[in-house]
């Protein structure tokens, strides 16, 4: 008697996994937008008890407020992309984006003119960027 031959698929031997399940992302959004707020209202605070109790100009105001929302997306990124584990630098790209979008729908409610103007921008092109650079630090961690 012949035996029958198992069929040779291309990529290997196909093995059915009972307790396959696709990766929860509710949870890891949740922690991401947790962390990154977090850290954008814990220098918020800092910055303006900085600006309070130092002679520094009130020029610095907006500068520091960029730099803690850009300190924000890219923890963001970073807590997202460690969380997912896959495709590290579009869940930082995506956090970027996220916050980028934000900042832009807030600024056209408040003004009723989306931001056009270079200075506008630069707030959501750094929420952007750092976002991006959440997703690439965690790409970049040593034992990948």
């Amino acid at each position: 008697m012949e035996k029958k031959k198992k069929p040779i698929h291309p990529y290997g031997v196909r093995r059915r996994s009972v307790a396959s399940k696709s990766p929860s992302w509710l949870p890891a959004v949740l922690a991401s937008f947790a962390g990154g707020v977090g850290v954008c209202l814990t220098l918020l605070a800092a910055f303006a008890l900085l600006l309070t109790y130092m002679p520094v100009p009130l020029t610095l105001v907006r500068p520091l407020a960029c730099l803690a929302a850009a300190a924000g997306a890219a923890v963001s990124g970073l807590v997202l992309a460690r969380k997912v584990g896959k495709q590290l630098l579009l869940c930082g790209l995506g956090c970027g984006v996220f916050y980028g979008l934000c900042q832009i729908t807030a600024a056209t409610a408040f003004c009723g003119a989306p931001p056009m103007q270079g200075s506008d921008m630069m707030l959501s092109l750094a929420l952007l960027l750092s976002g991006t650079l959440g997703g690439t630090l965690a790409a970049l961690r040593p034992g990948r």
